[in-house]
């Protein structure tokens, strides 16, 4: 019996240094037939030449810089694969992770299949724990869209999808800046109209350096923000009470971001976004420090940074 075609779509920008780790990863899977696609984003270095020297046999497509979205997306359509895998440039995989994901899609349900994950460090090479070590992708289940709005605990690199969720979905968001909102994104349009699938044993390495787009967690909490609240407002009352919790937090924090950074107006607006969605006393504070000169400002955080014994 043929089983169906599996393409890995590998966005790339300056990534030489751990592609050849990356590829080879895929190239020793035990599942087959696959295909790797790898969309060279305008990278500057040796890339192109690590990936026809580890995988000659790749479909390599070169084009100038327009971002890790615009890189994906042309993968996704250049591939020819029923299902597709979603690989980064610095992570890589157990030799059996294809092989377990496909086996989950023999229920006609299932659109969606991602895996547990580890984390190297690699300035130091040791495992580290998530970086939330509250998420349990486990519980992303089933249809589980409701459960995702409270938090995205989904690898990108872990997933696998059918080919048909794009036509039915649409590909990355490129309105988003930033692919880890961009994935987001992506997984709630997938979770709306499929059920997604779990393979628990670590078949995923996420590789964590200083280099990577997660290290900005203020841009990533702007956009997240302005993401969820755009989904919200086509969502149900019920819905849209369930998150308010979450929503005002997550507002809070970018605002207590904007004032580490000295921007007034922009912490102003996101305390306001966190007041709408739920009233808190700190919220409210936080917004009244706003309309404080920069002096007054910077005042307050050294008081608040002896109270904590935190050195400024």
């Amino acid at each position: 019996m043929n089983r169906p075609l599996v393409s890995v779509v590998i966005p790339v920008y300056n990534g030489a240094r751990f592609l050849e780790h990356t590829l080879r990863s895929v190239l020793r899977q035990t599942y087959q037939p696959m295909e790797i696609v790898v969309v060279d984003d305008g990278s500057t270095d040796d890339s192109c030449e690590v990936i026809r020297r580890t995988a000659p046999s790749a479909q390599l497509i070169r084009q100038p810089n327009h971002g890790v979205g615009v890189a994906r997306n042309r993968g996704i359509l250049e591939s020819r694969g029923e299902f597709l895998c979603f690989l980064d440039q610095d992570d890589w995989w157990e030799e059996e992770k294809v092989e377990r994901q496909a086996a989950c899609f023999a229920r006609p349900e299932v659109g969606l299949v991602h895996t547990a994950a580890r984390y190297f460090a690699d300035a130091d090479g040791t495992w580290r724990t998530a970086p939330d070590a509250t998420a349990d992708p486990a519980e992303l289940t089933g249809r589980c869209r409701e459960r995702l709005l409270q938090g995205n605990a989904i690898c990108n690199s872990s997933v696998m999808v059918r080919r048909e969720l794009f036509a039915r979905t649409g590909l990355c968001s490129l309105k988003i800046r930033g692919n880890t909102v961009q994935d987001y994104d992506l997984w709630l349009r997938f979770a709306a109209v499929c059920e997604f699938a779990y393979v628990a044993e670590p078949m995923t390495v996420f590789r964590i350096h200083s280099a990577q787009g997660t290290s900005d967690r203020r841009g990533m909490l702007r956009e997240q923000t302005a993401m969820l609240e755009r989904v919200l407002r086509g969502e149900p009352a019920a819905t849209r009470r369930a998150m308010s919790k979450r929503m005002a937090e997550l507002c809070d924090l970018l605002g207590s971001f904007h004032l580490d950074y000295g921007e007034a107006a922009a912490a102003r607006s996101a305390f306001r976004r966190s007041l709408r969605w739920r009233i808190r006393l700190r919220s409210l504070l936080l917004w009244g420090i706003t309309y404080l000169p920069r002096g007054g400002v910077s005042g307050i955080r050294r008081i608040y940074y002896r109270m904590k014994g935190i050195k400024p």
